[in-house]
Protein backbone atom coordinates (compact mmCIF):
# COMPACT_ATOMS: atom_id res chain seq x y z
CA UNK A 1 0.00 0.00 0.00
CA UNK A 2 2.74 2.42 0.93
CA UNK A 3 4.61 1.51 -2.23
CA UNK A 4 1.53 2.29 -4.33
CA UNK A 5 1.17 5.73 -2.69
CA UNK A 6 4.78 6.50 -3.39
CA UNK A 7 4.34 5.44 -6.97
CA UNK A 8 1.21 7.58 -7.29
CA UNK A 9 3.00 10.64 -5.81
CA UNK A 10 5.92 10.07 -8.14
CA UNK A 11 3.60 9.87 -11.13
CA UNK A 12 1.79 13.07 -10.11
CA UNK A 13 5.13 14.83 -9.58
CA UNK A 14 6.29 13.74 -13.00
CA UNK A 15 3.03 14.94 -14.53
CA UNK A 16 3.36 18.25 -12.70
CA UNK A 17 6.93 18.70 -13.87
CA UNK A 18 5.93 17.71 -17.39
CA UNK A 19 3.10 20.22 -17.35
CA UNK A 20 5.40 22.91 -16.01
CA UNK A 21 7.96 22.12 -18.69
CA UNK A 22 5.22 22.34 -21.33
CA UNK A 23 4.10 25.68 -19.96
CA UNK A 24 7.68 26.95 -20.05
CA UNK A 25 8.10 25.71 -23.62
CA UNK A 26 4.83 27.33 -24.68
CA UNK A 27 5.78 30.54 -22.88
CA UNK A 28 9.19 30.55 -24.56
CA UNK A 29 7.61 29.92 -27.95
CA UNK A 30 5.04 32.67 -27.38
CA UNK A 31 7.82 35.06 -26.34
CA UNK A 32 9.80 34.10 -29.45
CA UNK A 33 6.77 34.75 -31.66
CA UNK A 34 6.15 38.10 -29.97
CA UNK A 35 9.77 39.13 -30.42
CA UNK A 36 9.76 37.82 -33.98
CA UNK A 37 6.58 39.72 -34.84
CA UNK A 38 7.93 42.85 -33.18
CA UNK A 39 11.16 42.57 -35.17
CA UNK A 40 9.21 41.97 -38.36
CA UNK A 41 7.08 45.02 -37.59
CA UNK A 42 10.19 47.10 -36.93
CA UNK A 43 11.75 45.94 -40.20
CA UNK A 44 8.55 46.74 -42.06
CA UNK A 45 8.38 50.20 -40.51
CA UNK A 46 12.07 50.74 -41.29
CA UNK A 47 11.50 49.75 -44.92
CA UNK A 48 8.55 52.14 -45.10
CA UNK A 49 10.66 54.95 -43.65
CA UNK A 50 13.50 54.20 -46.07
CA UNK A 51 11.06 54.11 -48.99
CA UNK A 52 9.53 57.41 -47.84
CA UNK A 53 12.98 58.97 -47.45
CA UNK A 54 14.01 57.73 -50.90
CA UNK A 55 10.82 59.17 -52.36
CA UNK A 56 11.46 62.53 -50.69
CA UNK A 57 15.06 62.57 -51.91
CA UNK A 58 13.95 61.78 -55.48
CA UNK A 59 11.24 64.43 -55.26
CA UNK A 60 13.72 67.03 -54.03
CA UNK A 61 16.21 66.02 -56.74
CA UNK A 62 13.50 66.37 -59.40
CA UNK A 63 12.55 69.76 -57.97
CA UNK A 64 16.17 70.92 -58.03
CA UNK A 65 16.55 69.72 -61.64
CA UNK A 66 13.40 71.57 -62.61
CA UNK A 67 14.62 74.74 -60.88
CA UNK A 68 18.02 74.45 -62.57
CA UNK A 69 16.42 73.93 -65.97
CA UNK A 70 14.08 76.86 -65.39
CA UNK A 71 16.97 79.08 -64.30
CA UNK A 72 19.00 78.01 -67.34
CA UNK A 73 16.05 78.66 -69.64
CA UNK A 74 15.47 82.09 -68.11
CA UNK A 75 19.18 82.93 -68.44
CA UNK A 76 19.17 81.86 -72.09
CA UNK A 77 16.05 83.89 -72.79
CA UNK A 78 17.58 86.92 -71.05
CA UNK A 79 20.77 86.52 -73.09
CA UNK A 80 18.84 86.21 -76.34
CA UNK A 81 16.75 89.28 -75.47
CA UNK A 82 19.90 91.25 -74.61
CA UNK A 83 21.61 90.14 -77.81
CA UNK A 84 18.65 91.28 -79.88
CA UNK A 85 18.51 94.62 -78.07
CA UNK A 86 22.27 95.29 -78.17
CA UNK A 87 22.97 93.74 -81.58
CA UNK A 88 23.43 90.04 -82.29
CA UNK A 89 27.01 88.86 -81.84
CA UNK A 90 28.77 85.95 -83.48
CA UNK A 91 32.46 85.16 -83.53
CA UNK A 92 33.45 86.40 -80.06
CA UNK A 93 37.16 86.23 -79.16
CA UNK A 94 39.19 87.62 -76.26
CA UNK A 95 42.51 88.08 -78.03
CA UNK A 96 43.43 90.31 -81.00
CA UNK A 97 45.76 87.76 -82.56
CA UNK A 98 47.85 90.62 -83.95
CA UNK A 99 51.54 90.16 -84.82
CA UNK A 100 54.19 92.47 -86.34
CA UNK A 101 53.27 90.92 -89.70
CA UNK A 102 49.54 91.75 -89.44
CA UNK A 103 48.13 93.61 -92.44
CA UNK A 104 46.16 96.85 -92.37
CA UNK A 105 42.98 94.92 -93.05
CA UNK A 106 43.63 92.55 -90.15
CA UNK A 107 44.25 95.44 -87.73
CA UNK A 108 41.15 97.26 -89.01
CA UNK A 109 39.10 94.13 -88.53
CA UNK A 110 40.26 93.88 -84.90
CA UNK A 111 39.53 97.56 -84.22
CA UNK A 112 36.13 97.22 -85.88
CA UNK A 113 35.22 94.28 -83.62
CA UNK A 114 36.45 96.19 -80.55
CA UNK A 115 34.05 99.06 -81.25
CA UNK A 116 31.08 96.68 -80.97
CA UNK A 117 31.39 96.87 -77.18
CA UNK A 118 30.39 100.54 -77.23
CA UNK A 119 28.17 101.26 -80.25
CA UNK A 120 24.54 100.86 -81.17
CA UNK A 121 24.02 98.80 -84.30
CA UNK A 122 21.31 96.47 -85.55
CA UNK A 123 23.78 93.68 -86.23
CA UNK A 124 27.30 93.11 -84.94
CA UNK A 125 29.45 90.36 -86.40
CA UNK A 126 32.46 89.57 -84.23
CA UNK A 127 33.54 91.12 -80.94
CA UNK A 128 36.84 91.66 -79.13
CA UNK A 129 36.98 93.33 -75.70
CA UNK A 130 37.77 97.04 -75.63
CA UNK A 131 40.23 96.89 -72.73
CA UNK A 132 43.64 98.39 -71.98
CA UNK A 133 45.55 95.38 -73.29
CA UNK A 134 43.74 95.17 -76.65
CA UNK A 135 43.90 98.95 -77.10
CA UNK A 136 47.67 98.89 -76.52
CA UNK A 137 48.05 96.04 -78.99
CA UNK A 138 46.30 97.89 -81.82
CA UNK A 139 48.04 101.17 -80.93
CA UNK A 140 51.46 99.51 -81.15
CA UNK A 141 50.53 97.68 -84.35
CA UNK A 142 49.43 100.92 -86.04
CA UNK A 143 52.34 102.98 -84.64
CA UNK A 144 54.92 100.57 -86.05
CA UNK A 145 53.21 100.21 -89.42
CA UNK A 146 53.35 101.84 -92.82
CA UNK A 147 49.63 101.38 -93.48
CA UNK A 148 47.97 103.63 -96.10
CA UNK A 149 45.43 104.66 -93.44
CA UNK A 150 47.96 104.88 -90.61
CA UNK A 151 47.19 108.52 -89.70
CA UNK A 152 43.45 107.96 -89.29
CA UNK A 153 43.89 104.63 -87.54
CA UNK A 154 46.48 106.08 -85.16
CA UNK A 155 44.22 109.03 -84.39
CA UNK A 156 41.45 106.59 -83.41
CA UNK A 157 43.77 104.33 -81.41
CA UNK A 158 45.18 107.38 -79.60
CA UNK A 159 41.65 108.48 -78.57
CA UNK A 160 40.95 105.00 -77.20
CA UNK A 161 44.29 104.93 -75.38
CA UNK A 162 43.30 108.17 -73.64
CA UNK A 163 39.83 106.91 -72.74
CA UNK A 164 37.89 109.10 -75.16
CA UNK A 165 35.02 107.22 -76.78
CA UNK A 166 32.53 110.00 -77.52
CA UNK A 167 32.90 109.43 -81.28
CA UNK A 168 33.23 105.63 -81.14
CA UNK A 169 30.22 105.28 -83.48
CA UNK A 170 32.07 107.33 -86.12
CA UNK A 171 35.19 105.21 -85.52
CA UNK A 172 33.10 102.08 -86.05
CA UNK A 173 31.60 103.39 -89.27
CA UNK A 174 35.05 104.25 -90.65
CA UNK A 175 36.11 100.62 -90.33
CA UNK A 176 32.68 99.43 -91.46
CA UNK A 177 32.91 101.53 -94.63
CA UNK A 178 36.44 100.28 -95.32
CA UNK A 179 34.96 96.77 -95.32
CA UNK A 180 32.20 98.02 -97.63
CA UNK A 181 29.59 96.99 -95.11
CA UNK A 182 25.94 96.94 -96.06
CA UNK A 183 24.32 96.08 -92.72
CA UNK A 184 25.25 96.93 -89.14
CA UNK A 185 26.09 100.61 -89.45
CA UNK A 186 26.46 102.21 -86.01
CA UNK A 187 23.81 104.79 -85.11
CA UNK A 188 24.86 105.83 -81.61
CA UNK A 189 26.83 105.04 -78.47
CA UNK A 190 25.74 102.63 -75.73
CA UNK A 191 25.10 104.03 -72.27
CA UNK A 192 27.36 102.92 -69.42
CA UNK A 193 24.67 100.52 -68.18
CA UNK A 194 24.14 99.09 -71.67
CA UNK A 195 27.87 98.57 -72.13
CA UNK A 196 28.06 96.71 -68.82
CA UNK A 197 25.19 94.50 -69.96
CA UNK A 198 26.94 93.94 -73.30
CA UNK A 199 30.12 92.87 -71.51
CA UNK A 200 28.18 90.57 -69.19
CA UNK A 201 26.44 88.88 -72.11
CA UNK A 202 29.31 88.86 -74.61
CA UNK A 203 32.44 88.60 -72.47
CA UNK A 204 31.37 86.72 -69.30
CA UNK A 205 34.99 85.83 -68.51
CA UNK A 206 35.68 89.54 -67.91
CA UNK A 207 32.85 89.89 -65.40
CA UNK A 208 33.96 89.90 -61.78
CA UNK A 209 31.48 88.38 -59.33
Amino acid sequence: MRTELKQEKKTKLLMLLGGLALVLVLAAFALYKINSNARAYELEQQKKQEAQQEYEEERLADLERQQEEEAKREAEEATEEAEERLGFIEGVTYDTGLTPESTQQQVMDVMHKMTHQKVRAEKKIGAIPMVEDTINQVYDAVSNSQFPNKDRMLEIADKWKNGWFDTIDADHNFFWEQKEGTIGKAYGVLSSAEEKEFIKVTFPELVQE
